[in-house]
């Protein structure tokens, strides 16, 4: 079957990921498969060991270096938003003129934003999508953008947000989710098939006990505007001084790092944090088999950090209700605290390190259950989805 892989873009973190494994794994199992990402954002280029080790091997196009020149030197991104750029509303019109009719069987795409190619394709090329989603847009503009100037534009953003969503998502043969957290607003704004497909890992061959690791939390994200790592500066000073933070990942925002850096040393906290930068993928599992502990602070619509922890060994926290809690339970695999509650933060953070007998336990059993998730059980999930809604087209 012809499987074209469509993305907006390769951001650092999940993306390269998801694409790059995708379309291998599909490959693998005997499909057609190339990643489609709108624009080339260079960060290949600029981090090559953080991509390379996904993307190699996985054939890649960039759509709009097909599209005239104009169209290119007009794109920016629009004021205020990390990603959000005329690019994702112009697709709507390049996709149908560099992708030909039956040249894919499906479209998997990724996140509502490539919802306006998809919809096209659909449309002009009679390609149907199946749309991976992540959180509602709704939800994102009210966690991220009401702590921005964008807030005294919400009831208008709002309104345009659910556009996004009904539009995307009625488009779509079906949505697919990392979890059951948003299922109840999906199933009511789109009338699609839903259906679960947990992102994967690579597990450990073997568990490192807690007396060969340090005693130290790590975390690594990709850092933005409504996504900033303060709240572990406030969790170093109420632990043990002997207790470290390891902090790894991309900066988004260019003045995140320096922000970053100033209130580190205002709280005189430079002897306990390693800052890391971009991970590549060789050493977020040396690191996630070093430490005791990984924390997530974050909701997240699934959380993939935390799985790649859980398949080394650690002892995890992440809020509840966060898609990855589907894998895991509370108490037995790591702890789940409530989102807005920083005291029960702190509490499982101490209990960690208070009874480390027990955590090792609890990473152990962390690390069994993640073993199940790898990316080779992705793909092929992720071909059974795909025969379930889609016949191949002969050309």
């Amino acid at each position: 079957m012809k499987v074209g892989i469509l993305i907006d873009e390769l951001a650092p973190g999940s993306a390269p990921k998801l694409i790059g494994q995708s379309v291998r794994g599909l490959n693998k199992l005997g499909h057609a498969s190339r990643g489609l990402v709108l624009v080339d954002n260079k960060k290949q280029q600029e981090f090559p060991g953080v991509y390379n080790y996904h993307l190699e091997g996985a054939e890649i196009e960039y759509l709009f270096n097909k599209a005239p020149s104009w169209v290119r030197k007009i794109d920016f991104k629009f004021p205020g938003f990390s990603f959000f750029s005329l690019h994702h509303l112009l697709s709507f019109f390049v996709a149908p003129f560099v992708i030909k009719k039956k040249e894919y069987d499906i479209i998997i795409a990724y996140s509502q934003y490539s919802g306006f190619a998809g919809w096209s394709l659909r449309v002009f090329r009679k390609i149907p999508y199946l749309l991976v989603v992540w959180d509602p847009s709704p939800y994102t503009l009210k966690k991220i953008y009401t702590k921005t100037w964008l807030r005294f534009f919400y009831p208008l953003l709002y309104i345009c947000a659910v556009i996004l969503d009904v539009f995307s998502t009625r488009g779509a043969r079906a949505l697919i989710t990392s979890g059951n957290i948003h299922h109840k607003r999906f199933a009511k704004i789109s009338r699609r098939p839903l259906e679960d497909l947990y992102p994967a890992c690579f597990p450990n061959e073997n568990f490192v006990p807690y007396n060969q690791r340090e005693k130290a939390i790590l975390t690594y994200d990709r850092w933005d505007i409504g996504n900033k790592p303060m709240i572990f500066l406030e969790l170093l000073k109420r632990l043990d001084t002997m207790i470290m933070l390891k902090i790894g990942g991309f900066c988004h925002a260019v003045t995140l790092k320096d922000e970053f850096l100033s209130e580190v040393k205002k709280q005189k906290l430079e002897d306990r944090i390693e800052l890391l930068g971009p991970l590549d993928e060789y050493k977020i599992r040396q690191l996630c088999s070093a430490v005791m502990l990984h924390v997530h602070p974050n909701e997240e619509a699934f959380g993939m950090q935390t799985l790649e922890a859980a398949a080394c060994g650690c002892c995890i926290i992440i809020p509840k209700g966060s898609g990855v809690t589907d894998l895991f339970q509370h108490g037995v695999h790591g702890y789940f605290p409530d989102k807005k509650d920083f005291s029960e933060l702190l509490k499982y953070v101490n209990t960690v390190f208070s009874n480390l007998g027990q955590s090792e336990k609890m990473g152990k059993n962390a690390w069994e259950t993640a073993r199940k998730y790898t990316w080779s059980e992705y793909t092929k999930r992720l071909d059974q989805i795909i025969r379930r809604h889609v016949r191949e087209t002969k050309s």
